[in-house]
């Protein structure tokens, strides 16, 4: 295991990694569920350290069910391990410290996210974990963080021509469709509502409509009658592409020119009255629209890149020893059921 597959973008993510999953019914642990599977120049890996990744790279998948091949999960997780010991190491070794308040700030989330300290204290005894771990691994995946921080992003430059170049070269990352700004007055009758509450939604909108269409300030008419969430913006709903609202409502607004109003219109939610404010074209968007966008992206390829020959170097002067099969019955134990 000298030599690791390597993801550098996975490790610039790894640093701001969380736990997820562990509030799960407490069950007796097994035995030897937190066994030793690896050693790193020294530092040992336990089963349940793979298994918490493994989690967190379950949930980034859209969870354990959605992983068809759980072999590969756990050899992600361990090479995530993995590259953590060793940056942390070289952290360690140039006296990089974690960041006090972020480890308090992330152990209070992870707490947070399992329902609470008891429930945590179970989910993790079922893993044949504790709290003590949780924190080591935080402040490991910290001082990832601070190396990269302090050693790797000041030497990361991105110039104006990169940002040009890289636009120049990827331009379907910026094509834009057809947008419509429109505000709306929305009456509530469902499409399982009765015949009353549907005539008196459609009285109402009509009403809104016909007081529009004489001249009341729109905004003003949607504070005051609008049902839905945008009432007390005005019945803002700010740019909208024709995938993102419903058929009935995105046919209507799109067949609108700026400071057009609709007729009534029957969506599943109810009857609405739409205005236009403004429309936009479907096309590229500028450049200087996206450059800052771009920038930070370039940074963040650049600075996975640096981690990754850095992950590279480190591992190339490794010794890591296998002490069980991180895939066999030790890590399967770790997994809470």
């Amino acid at each position: 295991m000298k030599t690791l597959a390597r993801n550098a973008m996975i490790l610039v993510a790894l640093v701001t990694i969380a736990a997820t999953g562990f509030a799960q019914e407490p069950a007796a642990p097994a035995a030897n569920t937190n066994s030793a599977v690896l050693d790193v120049n020294g530092e040992v890996v336990h089963a349940a350290e793979i298994s918490m990744v493994m989690q967190n790279i379950a949930g980034q998948m859209g969870g354990r069910d959605k992983v068809q091949d759980q072999q590969e999960l756990v050899q992600m997780a361990t090479q995530r391990i993995v590259e953590q010991k060793l940056l942390s190491q070289e952290a360690a070794r140039l006296g990089i410290e974690p960041n006090e308040l972020r480890v308090t700030q992330m152990a209070q989330a992870i707490e947070r996210q399992a329902g609470g300290r008891e429930t945590l204290d179970a989910s993790l005894a079922q893993m044949g974990s504790d709290y003590d771990q949780i924190i080591e691994m935080i402040r490991e995946m910290d001082m990832v963080r601070s190396l990269i921080e302090q050693k790797i992003s000041p030497t990361i430059q991105v110039s104006d021509e990169e940002v040009a170049s890289f636009y120049a070269e990827h331009p379907e990352m910026f094509a834009n469709e057809a947008q419509v700004h429109a505000r709306h007055i929305i009456t509530a009758a469902g499409k399982d509502a009765d015949a009353d509450t549907v005539a008196k939604a459609r009285a109402k909108a009509e009403t809104a409509r016909e007081r529009a269409i004489a001249g009341e300030d729109f905004a003003e008419l949607a504070r005051e009658m609008s049902e839905g969430p945008s009432a007390p913006n005005g019945g803002d709903l700010g740019f909208f592409s024709r995938d993102q609202m419903v058929p009935e409502f995105a046919d209507a607004a799109f067949a609108l020119d700026p400071g057009q109003i609709s007729e009534v219109v029957r969506s599943p939610f109810g009857f609405h009255v739409i205005k236009v404010e403004e429309t936009r074209p479907a096309g590229t968007l500028p450049l200087d629209e996206v450059s800052d966008h771009l920038h930070s992206l370039l940074v963040q390829q650049k600075t996975g890149e640096e981690v990754g020959k850095m992950v590279e170097a480190l591992a190339d002067k490794a010794t890591i020893t296998p002490l069980t099969t991180p895939t066999g019955e030790a890590a399967a134990q770790a997994e809470p059921k």
